[in-house]
C-alpha cells in the first residue's frame, strides 16, 4: 500500500504549471532584489556580512559580483519556467541561491528559507518532461506522469510550514493583538499622513483590528492545509488563501511568498482536472507497467530519505523547546522554524574591547567603546542589537581586525539591552562576559544571555 500511494502515475500537469511559476517567481526575486537596491545594500556595501555561522567564508564574495550573480539567478529562472537545460538550471539555481541565503540574515526572512527547500526538491523532480524545450530538444523524455509522491512531498511541506506557523502563534502578545497591533499603526500612520484616510486609518490603528487579525491568522494558519485537502471545503479555502496572501503582499511587503504559497497549492487539484483545464489537447494516458507496484530496494531507501527528510523539518521548529529560556527572549531556535511575523523586536548595543596591558603581562587596559559605524551599516547594527549570534560573530570580527592590527588577544564585551513588542529594554547580555574566545553552541543555550525579567510574560506557561 505504502509501495501504491508514493510510486503510483499521476498526470504531471499541476508540476509543470508550477515550474513555470516557480521559475518567474525567480526572475521576479532576483532582478527585483537588484531594482529595488536589496543587493546594493546586502551585499555590496557592506563591509562585511552576517553569515549563517560556519559560512563566514562566504564574505570574499561581496561586491559588484553579487549584482551579476542575481543577474545569473534570473536567467537560470527563464530557463527553469521554459524547461530548458532544466537539471543544470536548477542544481546551479539551487547551488548559487542556497549561496545567498547563508550569506546573510540581516534581512532574513522566511520564504527565502523556503524558496531554498523547493529549489533542491526541483533538482530531483523531473519537472521538464512535458510542455518544455527539452521535450523538444530531447523527445524521448517527455512523460505524461509523474510518481505521487511528488505532489505529496509538496503537500506536507506546506503543512509543516502552515502548522508551525500557527503553533507559535499561541502566545500573550499575539491574541492581545500587541504584536499586530505595532504592526499595523504603522500602516495607519502612512494612510493618515500621505493619503490623507483618516478614518480607514482609525480602524487599523485600532486594538480592536489587531486582535480580530491575531484571532483569523492562526485560524488561517491552523486549518488552511486540512480545508485544502478536503474536496468540500478547498474551493472555499482558496478564496480564503487568496485573500490572506494578497493583504499580506499589500501590507506586510513580504515579496514573492505570497504567490509563491498559493502556487504551491495547485498540488491539491485532482491532476486530471487541471491537465483537462490547462492542457486540454494533453493525451492522458496512466501507461501503467508492472513494477508500479514493486517495493525495490531503490524505492526503500528513497522513501526512508524521504521520511528523514520529513523529520528533521518537524525537528527544526520545535528544537527551541530543548534549549532552556524562551526562544521571543533568547532567540536562539528561532531561524528556520517558520516564527514568520510574529513579534516585533529592537535592541540597543554597545561593543567594548580590552587590550593587553603591553607594561604588566597577565593584566588589561580600562576598556575602550568600540564604533560600530567602522565595521557595519545601520541596518546590520540594528539587527544585530536584539541577535545573540550576530553579536557572537561581530565580536569575533573586532577579534580578528585588532589581531591584523597587531593587537592580540584582546576581550570584546558586548552590552545589549532589548525590548520585545514593545516593552521597556532589559539587560539582555552579560556586559561582563568575554565573547572573544567563546564557541557558539549551534543547539544550546548560550551562557552569556541573561534570563528573561520576570515581568516580561511571552508564554501562557510562565
Amino acid at each position: 500500500m505504502f509501495s501504491e500511494y508514493f510510486f503510483r502515475k499521476v498526470d504531471n500537469s499541476p508540476l509543470v504549471i508550477f515550474r513555470i511559476i516557480f521559475g518567474l517567481l525567480i526572475v521576479a526575486e532576483c532582478w527585483g532584489a537588484i531594482f529595488t537596491g536589496w543587493v546594493q545594500s546586502n551585499f555590496v556595501e557592506p563591509h562585511l556580512s552576517f553569515s549563517f555561522i560556519g559560512f563566514e567564508w562566504t564574505n570574499v564574495f561581496l561586491g559588484h559580483n553579487m549584482i551579476y550573480l542575481y543577474v545569473l539567478m534570473g536567467i537560470l529562472g527563464w530557463f527553469i519556467a521554459f524547461g530548458f537545460l532544466y537539471r543544470f538550471s536548477t542544481i546551479f539555481f539551487a547551488i548559487f541561491w542556497s549561496l545567498t541565503y547563508f550569506m546573510q540574515k540581516t534581512s532574513y526572512n522566511n520564504h527565502y528559507y523556503l524558496f531554498m527547500l523547493i529549489s533542491w526538491m526541483m533538482t530531483i523532480i523531473p519537472a521538464h518532461q512535458f510542455f518544455s524545450i527539452d521535450c523538444i530538444i530531447f523527445p524521448k523524455i517527455k512523460r505524461l506522469t509523474c510518481r505521487n509522491w511528488i505532489p505529496t512531498i509538496f503537500i506536507i511541506q506546506l503543512l509543516i510550514v502552515y502548522t508551525f506557523a500557527a503553533i507559535v502563534k499561541i502566545y500573550p502578545d499575539w491574541f492581545n493583538g500587541t504584536f499586530l497591533h505595532i504592526t499595523f499603526s504603522y500602516y495607519a500612520n502612512i494612510l493618515s499622513t500621505k493619503y490623507h484616510l483618516t478614518g480607514l486609518s482609525n480602524v487599523i490603528s485600532s486594538m480592536k483590528f489587531a486582535q480580530v487579525f491575531a484571532v483569523l491568522g492562526f485560524l488561517f494558519d491552523l486549518l488552511i492545509i486540512p480545508a485544502m485537502l478536503v474536496k468540500k471545503t478547498r474551493p472555499t479555502a482558496f478564496k480564503c488563501a487568496l485573500f490572506f496572501h494578497i493583504f499580506n503582499s499589500i501590507t506586510l511587503r513580504i515579496g514573492i511568498f505570497p504567490f509563491f504559497a498559493l502556487a504551491m497549492m495547485i498540488f491539491f487539484y485532482d491532476p486530471v482536472k487541471v491537465q483537462e483545464i490547462v492542457f486540454p489537447k494533453k493525451s492522458f494516458m496512466m501507461d501503467r507497467s508492472s513494477e508500479d507496484n514493486l517495493l525495490t530496494t531503490n524505492r526503500v531507501m528513497f522513501s526512508y530519505l524521504l521520511c528523514f527528510y520529513v523529520l528533521w523539518q518537524i525537528y527544526l521548529p520545535v528544537r527551541n523547546y530543548f534549549i532552556p529560556g524562551d526562544v521571543l527572549w533568547t532567540e536562539e531556535g528561532h531561524r528556520l522554524s517558520w516564527r514568520m511575523m510574529l513579534r516585533n523586536k529592537s535592541g540597543e548595543v554597545i561593543v567594548y574591547v580590552s587590550k593587553p596591558d603591553p607594561k604588566h603581562k597577565g593584566k588589561f587596559l580600562k576598556r575602550e567603546k568600540v564604533f560600530l559605524d567602522n565595521y557595519i551599516n545601520h541596518k546590520q547594527i540594528s539587527k544585530m542589537s536584539f541577535s545573540p549570534d550576530m553579536m557572537w560573530q561581530f565580536a569575533r570580527f573586532v577579534k580578528l581586525d585588532y589581531e591584523k592590527k597587531g593587537v592580540k588577544d584582546v576581550k570584546v564585551f558586548v552590552d545589549a539591552k532589548v525590548s520585545v513588542n514593545g516593552s521597556p529594554y532589559y539587560q539582555f547580555t552579560n556586559p561582563n562576559y568575554n565573547l572573544a574566545y567563546t564557541t557558539w553552541s549551534y543547539f544550546g543555550h548560550q551562557d552569556w544571555i541573561l534570563p528573561q525579567p520576570k515581568e516580561l510574560y511571552l508564554s501562557y506557561f510562565q
